[in-house]
């Protein structure tokens, strides 16, 4: 199968056959049609008198973008996703906008948390002692038109999105396997920061484009069946609840042994609580009330 994905236009190619205004203006014209468009129209959509003109640049397009049959022109699976990234700012917007304060308390000190803006992303950190709960790259189109609370509310969705994702052994970035495991201070290739930070994290490396990146233990199996039921069985959603609303999540992970390894997170709804023993696949193999 490698060898079918890896087939299609080059990277180089690709990225040149979209150089124009005008054919970014046929994919967006299409994008925003309720299905196939005629060349007459399609050329009034996109606002361009002169015939030929009009052609040539459809022509450059078509095959790989947009298809066309019987005079009537449609986007590709590949066009779609051209228009999806230019429209959530992921190649073209930056990031801009006045700092929120969170409904929540610090996970290390119980002080309040911001969320501020920078031009590829978002920053969440405890105005009080300065704990950075992510450092994320976000896309200008989460949080475009919205109010600072919204803004958020939806930094949190896409964040458990990707985590979603990869969690499910797929890259947000690019699509690629995913190699998730547990690292310990004691890692031989192990980072200088953890050993002051946790006694575990999880570790994320995409073996396609080497994104990597690191989460806390307890957010990340926040969202496991056997966490997620004890916690709406005591009231809360974790599919609505934002991560720094979790206030045991700063309890952090204790790890129990190295071999096997045994960690154990103690999650709390309310007066409920309950601490699940995780393995290195961050299966759970044991709960105690």
């Amino acid at each position: 199968m490698d060898d079918v994905a890896d087939e299609g236009v080059p990277a180089e190619e690709a990225f040149e056959l979209l150089a124009h205004a005008t054919r970014v203006g046929v994919l967006e014209a299409l994008s925003a049609a309720d299905g196939p468009v005629a060349f007459s129209e399609l050329r009034e959509r996109v606002g361009v008198r002169d015939p030929g003109q009009f052609n040539y640049h459809l022509g450059k397009l078509r095959g790989w973008f947009v298809a066309g049959e019987d005079g009537e022109y449609e986007l590709t699976a590949a066009g779609r996703r051209v228009v999806g990234a230019v429209r959530s700012g992921a190649y073209t917007g930056e990031l801009d906008g006045e700092t929120v304060a969170l409904d929540a308390s610090c996970l290390e000190c119980g002080g309040g948390m911001e969320l501020g803006f920078r031009a590829e992303g978002v920053r969440i950190t405890c105005t009080d002692c300065g704990f950075d709960y992510t450092h994320a790259d976000v896309p200008a189109g989460v949080v475009t038109g919205d109010s600072a609370v919204e803004a958020a509310e939806r930094v949190e969705r896409h964040l458990s999105a990707r985590q979603a994702t990869a969690d499910r052994g797929l890259c947000p970035n690019c699509e690629g396997d995913v190699d998730r495991r547990v690292r310990l201070p004691s890692d031989d290739d192990a980072p200088d920061w953890l050993d002051d930070f946790a006694d575990a994290v999880v570790q994320y490396r995409c073996t396609r484009c080497a994104e990597n990146w690191h989460s806390m233990v307890p957010v990340v199996v926040a969202s496991h069946p056997a966490v997620a039921g004890f916690l709406y069985e005591h009231g809360v959603d974790v599919r609505e609840t934002p991560n720094w609303e979790l206030d045991w999540i700063g309890d952090g992970v204790r790890v129990a042994s190295t071999d096997p390894l045994r960690m154990d997170v103690t999650a709390r709804a309310g007066d409920a609580e309950r601490t699940f023993t995780f393995d290195a696949d961050l299966d759970v193999v044991s709960e105690d009330e």
